[in-house]
């Protein structure tokens, strides 16, 4: 009876022993799930702090403050009363130019004292306003639709504040977007009317503010009329012809220029050297354009200019990538294609027309060719360059449109020109990387 009596009492020890093991390893396991659960809270509260700070510098640079290149420093945030964490943000602008390039680096921490860091770093680039081949307020002139029709050929990003007009099979090679929900087909969608997007199209697309007419016409003039006579200056109708040898012969009656820096005066059809700076302006006057550039030029009036004949770059990027022929040309106004140009007519140049349109002359008179546009348009209201019969689909007067984007534009863009805006007017910038510490 006593051995019984011992090895009960010594099987009841050992069970007591095993019960309190097991009570020890779970309250252990219990400890360290919690310490794992407080410790991934951590990671995520200090990775929202990161990203809290980098949503306040973004924004920063979006509505281009002055501080928009300093650092944020040590910022302390209250998650709940008591329970405090912190973010930090570096800036670094990695690109140079009117079109930098911004790397912020954000760093949270949770919580401030000993806490968990966590770190990312986004890299962004501002938009230029010439990243779009085609750019409209309007897709309309005087209100009625201008069309996009079989045969026409846009090779480059587009966009319009508007509806996009579609008459039986143009071709989009690049990226389309409208801030309409639908597209106005002539026919009917397809099968009936069928355009060939070959990338994305982008339906109900936030609005893109067009360039301040004053800003960027004042930054123009005001730079060619320099007292450093880096720039030319003329008032009244003035024709200007590219030379390929890096110069420009003038036409201009020189009218009321007296003390203007550079100005000509009762010039007709003098040579002189591209501006330094590379602005020329007309003032109440319209700019007469044609010829071969050679070298880095922006054509600025405060009424229309007038492409008379064919503008070419001597270097031409799409055989030479190392040339840097850039040519812009805006307008208060218009920009208007001469009904006395060539049949075939090729302009290389990025086009404003800040009031109104591009457009050719009695676009309703004749049949010409093609006209080729390597570079980009941005216009308020659309403007026709010919017409076409509604019942055959065929051309009944202007050119054929072939419009080809000048890739450099996404990076850079003719001087005095403006970063591109959204309906806010914050500027618009590129995320190039997003990457997490």
């Amino acid at each position: 009876m006593k051995i019984k009596n011992g090895f009960a009492l010594v099987f009841t020890l050992l069970t007591a022993l095993v019960i309190i093991t097991i009570i020890i390893s779970l309250a252990a396991i219990a400890s360290g799930d919690l310490s794992l659960a407080k410790r991934a809270t951590n990671n995520m509260r200090a990775y929202y702090l990161a990203e809290a700070g980098l949503a306040r510098k973004f924004a920063e640079l979006r509505a281009d403050t002055a501080s928009h290149a300093a650092s944020i420093g040590p910022t302390n945030i209250t998650i709940s009363p008591g329970n405090p964490g912190r973010f930090k943000v570096d800036v670094l602008q990695v690109g140079a130019g009117i079109f930098p390039t911004f790397t912020l680096t954000s760093t949270g921490t949770y919580p401030i004292n000993n806490g968990v860091s966590k770190t990312i770093i986004l890299t962004v680039r501002q938009i230029t306003i010439a990243r779009y081949i085609y750019l409209t307020n309007l897709e309309t002139r005087a209100g009625s639709p201008i069309w996009f029709i079989g045969g026409d050929i846009v090779r480059g990003p587009l966009h319009t504040n508007g509806q996009i007009n579609v008459y039986n099979d143009p071709t989009f090679e690049g990226p389309v977007s409208s801030v309409s929900p639908s597209i106005n087909y002539y026919h009917g969608p397809p099968p009936l009317d069928n355009p060939d997007f070959q990338e994305t199209l982008t339906l109900g697309a936030p609005r893109i503010q067009l360039p301040a007419t004053a800003d960027i016409i004042t930054s123009i003039s005001d730079a060619a009329r320099a007292t450093s006579g880096a720039g030319l200056y003329f008032k009244g109708n003035t024709t200007i012809t590219l030379i390929s040898n890096g110069t420009v012969n003038i036409t201009n009656d020189g009218r009321g220029l007296t003390g203007v820096a550079n100005a000509g005066l009762r010039w007709t059809n003098h040579n002189v050297p591209l501006p330094a700076n590379g602005a020329l302006f007309v003032n109440n006057g319209d700019a007469n354009m044609s010829g071969i550039l050679s070298g880095q030029l922006t054509v600025g009036t405060n009424k229309n200019i007038n492409v008379t004949d064919s503008i070419l770059y001597n270097s031409d990027p799409r055989t030479n990538p190392n040339s840097t022929d850039m040519l812009g040309l805006v307008s208060q106004n218009n920009v208007i294609v001469k009904s006395s140009a060539p049949n075939n007519l090729e302009i290389d140049a990025y086009i404003l027309a800040l009031n109104t349109s591009f457009y050719l002359e009695n676009y309703t008179s004749g049949l010409k060719g093609t006209l080729t546009l390597y570079g980009g348009i941005t216009q308020v209201e659309r403007g026709a360059v010919g017409t076409f019969n509604a019942n055959t689909g065929q051309r009944a007067s202007g050119y054929m449109k072939d419009y080809n984007y000048d890739e450099r534009f996404q990076e850079v863009a003719p001087a005095y020109f403006p970063p591109a805006k959204d309906a806010s007017g914050r500027i618009m910038y590129l995320k190039t990387l997003w990457q997490e510490l």
